[in-house]
Parts: structure tokens; C-alpha cells; sequence
């Protein structure tokens, strides 16, 4: 519970933090996250209230993600967190069945590269 409880701290802190995106930033961020909620949807097949739900996660993510990105090998343990951040919502969003499945796609992505 404490865990969750400093994951969700941290994911406020990112959010009100000082740096703020440039229209660009968001611009690149909310068609990224478009893009990989409809990506997700082809592959796993939920509903339209799930995708907008997921693009939101998806979203957050990049968001927090592009704020540390420029200097990511110094924010390894930032990365963790917002990784985890993005896990947890994904696991209340999408049913047992498309987490597994959702677990299966990331971890080949990964492996791909």
C-alpha cells in the first residue's frame, strides 16, 4: 500500500512540476498516445470508453516520460516509476485477459529492439 501510495505522489509531483511542455511537446505527445491506444484496441479489441481510458494512461505517460526523456540514463529510477505508474492504470483499465495480453505485447516490443 505504501508503494502505490508513493507511485501515485510521484505521478502528482510529475504532473504540477515546474517544467511545462511547449504546444509542440503536446501536440507530439497526444498523437503519440493516439496512436498507441489505437494500436492496442486493434490488437486486444475493447470497447470505445476502454480506448479513451487508455489513451488517457497513455498520455500521462508520455507527458511525464517527455520531461525526463533528455536526460534519461540519469533518470533510470524516474523511468522505473513512471513505467509502473503506466502498469498499474493499464491493469485497473483493460480486463485479466487483455493485460496478459497487453504484458505479452510489451515484453516482445521490448525484446524486439
Amino acid at each position: 500500500m505504501k508503494r502505490i501510495i508513493t507511485l501515485f505522489a510521484f505521478a502528482f509531483t510529475i504532473m504540477i512540476g515546474s517544467n511545462e511542455l511547449h504546444a509542440q511537446d503536446i501536440l507530439k505527445v497526444n498523437a503519440i498516445a493516439s496512436e498507441k491506444a489505437k494500436e492496442l484496441r486493434r490488437q486486444l479489441k475493447f470497447d470505445k470508453n476502454t480506448l479513451e481510458e487508455v489513451y488517457q494512461a497513455f498520455k500521462e505517460y508520455e507527458t511525464s516520460y517527455s520531461r525526463i526523456s533528455s536526460q534519461t540514463d540519469k533518470n533510470q529510477e524516474q523511468k522505473k516509476k513512471i513505467d509502473m505508474i503506466l502498469e498499474t492504470k493499464m491493469k485497473k483499465i483493460l480486463s485479466s485477459e487483455n493485460y496478459e495480453k497487453y504484458k505479452k505485447i510489451q515484453w516482445e516490443q521490448q525484446n524486439a529492439h
